[in-house]
């Protein structure tokens, strides 16, 4: 049995050439949409359907297998492995791109959390929202800026 496999198994679901792709795919990957999970297994099983893999990634992500995020504001669920250790991200706001960043909360978040706002935070996810280097150096950040400073 392979990895994938034994974890399935260990979750009580199916284990289905579908899922093993989805969870191979996204295991080394930043968050995907069910669209871009599809487009990289098409090529591996030509009779899937983009709605197999949409129902699959949300059974994953139900079980804890994927981390089901909605980053962007294009309104589209994102799923990533669930490594264990969370993984937080930087967004640009231009190109849509998506960069893991190595950050940390503070020790006492937790407490702060409770303490100041009467919140119990159980799953930190930061998200830090700007623009990449690439967009800064071509131009393309100030224009979204002056863009959205006109609406």
């Amino acid at each position: 049995m392979t990895k994938f496999d034994e974890i399935l198994v260990k979750k009580h679901l199916k284990r289905t050439k579908a899922r093993i792709m989805i969870l191979k795919v996204l295991e080394k990957s930043l968050p995907l949409t069910a669209g871009e999970v599809f487009e990289a297994v098409r090529g591996k099983d030509t009779r899937l359907s983009l709605s197999t893999v949409y129902r699959n990634c949300e059974a994953l992500a139900e079980k804890g297998l994927l981390i089901r995020s909605s980053m962007l504001s294009d309104g589209l669920s994102r799923y990533e492995y669930a490594h264990g250790n969370m993984i937080h991200h930087a967004i640009c706001l231009s190109c849509k791109r998506i960069f893991p960043v190595d950050v940390e909360l503070e020790s006492e978040y937790k407490d702060k959390m409770d303490e100041d706002y009467g919140f119990e935070a159980v799953e930190p996810r930061v998200e830090i929202y700007g623009f990449c280097k690439e967009c800064r150096a071509n131009g393309k950040a100030e224009e979204y800026k002056d863009h959205n400073d006109e609406e």
